[in-house]
């Protein structure tokens, strides 16, 4: 009987390990692309997108500027496991890392948009060019648009340069990642 009991055991042991594999305890040994992942609200360009950044500031539009930010849902379902190189396997975060890590980016992003929407709000602007400060760098589940710097004409004889993070585009979606410029 205490054979039974010890192959019985043996076998929970090993059904439990492929279990926490599967739900985040470890890398399952293949992974596919997340291929389709919709990003709640993204816009179909990185034109529509800036163009909706701009009206939100014209507009001192707090919940627009918002929504054009990646969600927690999304920063943890795709840009955090997934900000790794191309063929990688996906990052693997417990779930104390996984709130700290998006505490972090949600907490500086708020205070960066109500600066935004204090320097640039409610004042009409153009924009007039748009420089990635660290390029395109093709992630495993997405692309990131790094570091932006919007150039825009405000009327005044000196051009506003805004300093932005970057941009992410997951299956022809597109949405801020952050409002902070690391």
């Amino acid at each position: 009987m205490a054979k039974y009991v010890g192959a019985a055991i043996g076998l929970i042991v090993l059904a439990l390990g492929g279990w926490a594999t599967i739900v985040g305890g470890g890398q399952p040994p293949a992974q596919a692309p997340v291929v389709s992942f919709h990003l709640e609200g993204a816009e179909p360009s990185i034109d529509a997108l800036l163009d909706k950044f701009r009206a939100a500031l014209e507009a001192k539009d707090k919940a627009l500027l918002r929504s054009l930010r990646v969600n927690q849902r999304e920063y943890l379902g795709v840009i955090l496991p997934g900000s790794v190189d191309e063929g990688a396997p996906r990052a693997s975060y417990n779930e104390q890392a996984q709130k700290y890590f998006w505490s972090i980016l949600d907490t500086k992003s708020i205070y960066s948009e109500a600066g935004l929407l204090s320097s640039y709000g409610g004042r009409p602007l153009k924009l007039t060019n748009v420089e990635y400060r660290k390029g395109i760098k093709k992630y495993r589940d997405y692309t990131a648009y790094k570091q932006l710097t919007l150039t825009f004409d405000d009327g005044s004889p000196d051009p506003e340069h805004v300093r932005l993070g970057s941009i992410a585009e997951v299956d022809g979606q597109y949405k801020f990642i952050s409002f902070v410029r690391d």
